[in-house]
């Protein structure tokens, strides 16, 4: 549930107000609070790092105006006074830019197709997050009554909302043409290696539409590092570490079972959330062949081994080098958060990810039956 419930405003609404064809755009201004000689300055975003461009001041009422010759479409910041700032997107034309002057004030931009887009983005998240609110609030109420059945349900319906959130926010990435808005889009994709045959096809769709955008070509250089280590229908790699009472174990002794790869960690409270959940599907399916393999996160054998014995996990593959996510099992997986589980079929394929509360019951039924 950890990423599920946070809204991040990164970039402004933008509209259009007239073309350009020479490179230069225009940005006029009008602040209602203004400066005298108040410095408006315009950023540009260079591999993650502003850059200024130019620097002009607005006048006595408020007006301003920045001429800016650019290459390509890109991102950009409008700095006023060092109170307000706003992220632009700077294409082939013109924009309009109506600001507070005040901190925590708000700025309108308007000039491009870019704003539509945008204004459909970020309606559809302020009314997500409205959802999400009223969920927290059941799902805290949940947990704080000790209703572990309504704790399960709600598990899997915040689980179904964020994926719900997902496919929506890649459907509109793929439907704006040319617009460097559903590269902004990838920013609400926490989970970008789940995402990854989407990133990479957004990516070359986005090279095609804006083959001058920099931007785009920094973000296609660098999706390699979303690659899932290990995808749907992929042989799992072999583990093979220490366990509790010193030997080893490997994840390939279980072949020729279903077995759920479980990389958890006693200091990770949703983990231990889950854990009941775990339990009462190895209790219910194990006879019929399934095993839990069960890889900790943890630093001290003292912390994983309390937490095996507190929830129960009575199952005898637990593994752990005791490295946090610098365990070597974490570093072949790219396990970069937990809870994290993909469940395996007896030929070691994966035939599922991160299956939690219902899902996972649902999937075994699936397989075992009722």
């Amino acid at each position: 549930m950890k990423k599920l419930l946070t809204l991040v405003i990164l970039i402004a609404l933008i509209s259009a107000c007239g073309s350009t064809s020479d490179g230069i755009v225009k940005i006029t201004g009008k602040i209602d609070n203004p400066v005298p000689q108040g410095e408006v300055i315009l950023e540009k975003y260079e591999t993650g790092q502003l850059a200024p461009v130019t620097k002009v001041y607005s006048d006595h009422k408020g007006n301003f105006e920045i001429e800016a010759e650019i290459e390509g479409p890109g991102f950009y910041r409008i700095n006023i006074y060092g109170q307000q700032f706003e992220t632009l997107i700077l294409d082939d034309e013109n924009l309009k830019v109506e600001a507070d002057g005040k901190g925590g004030g708000v700025i309108k931009v308007t000039g491009s197709d870019d704003t539509k887009y945008l204004k459909e983005v970020y309606d559809y998240m302020e009314g997500y997050q409205k959802v999400v609110t009223d969920f927290n609030q059941k799902f805290i109420a949940a947990r704080n009554s000790g209703d572990q059945a309504l704790v399960d349900e709600l598990t899997t319906e915040g689980l179904g909302l964020e994926a719900g959130k997902i496919k929506h926010l890649k459907d509109l990435a793929w439907s704006y043409e040319g617009s460097l808005v559903s590269l902004l889009i990838t920013d609400f994709i926490k989970n970008k290696s789940d995402e990854f045959s989407f990133l990479d096809s957004l990516a070359t769709k986005l090279q095609n539409e804006i083959p001058n955008s920099k931007d785009v070509e920094f973000f296609a250089s660098n999706l390699e590092f979303f690659r899932p280590a290990v995808a749907m229908g992929d042989e799992a790699p072999d583990i093979t570490l220490p366990t509790p009472e010193g030997a080893t174990a490997s994840l390939s002794d279980l072949r020729g079972k279903y077995v759920l790869v479980d990389f958890w960690a006693g200091w990770c409270k949703p983990c231990r959330a889950e854990n009941p959940n775990v339990v009462r599907m190895y209790n219910k399916y194990n006879d019929k062949g399934f095993e839990v393999f069960s890889v900790s996160l943890d630093r001290t054998r003292n912390q994983w081994v309390d937490a095996i014995e507190k929830d129960g996990l009575i199952w005898p593959n637990h593994v752990s080098d005791l490295k946090y996510f610098q365990s070597a099992a974490a570093m072949t997986y790219k396990v970069n958060a937990i809870p994290f589980a993909l469940l395996l079929d007896p030929e070691g394929r994966v035939i599922g990810k991160n299956l939690r509360g219902r899902a996972l019951q649902a999937k075994l039924e699936s397989i075992f039956g009722e």
